[in-house]
């Protein structure tokens, strides 16, 4: 009746080990989770990389603010786009401003934008490398 008892504990003590690490299995999981999503504003955890529609979206707000005109049309199903290395994006592209004064400009660019990480939607997750811009 002894050994029957202590091979019962044997295997309680066993079993409540096993339930031990799972619990801390699950809180090291949940803890990463609320990390990724501090850091990147997003709790999808495969995001990847960017596509080519996410880098043109971001393309767009880095050259919006160095354009003369408030009224500016991209030519969004007419660019072009290469993936580099190390997360480097090449777009080539042009966009329409229109002036109060009734005059149109086109203005063809290439932009260079470097993906850092986290969200792809982000503009702080990107870093502009080089913008150039042909009336």
């Amino acid at each position: 009746m002894a050994k029957d008892y202590l091979k019962e504990k044997v295997v309680k003590k066993k079993s409540a080990s096993v339930v031990g690490w799972l619990l801390a299995l699950l809180v090291l999981i949940f803890a990463i989770m609320i990390g990724r999503f501090a850091l990147s504003g997003s709790i999808n955890m495969f995001s990847g990389m960017p596509d080519s529609d996410d880098a043109y979206k971001i393309a767009k707000q880095f050259i919006i603010p160095t354009t003369l005109s408030k009224n500016v049309d991209f030519s969004d199903s007419e660019y072009k786009f290469a993936k580099k290395s190390d997360s480097v994006y090449v777009i080539k592209s042009f966009y329409t401003s229109k002036f109060d004064s009734g005059e149109t400009s086109k203005t063809n660019f290439t932009i260079t934008l470097k993906y850092n990480g986290g969200a792809g939607a982000k503009t702080s997750n990107w870093t502009l490398l080089n913008l150039d811009q042909d009336n």
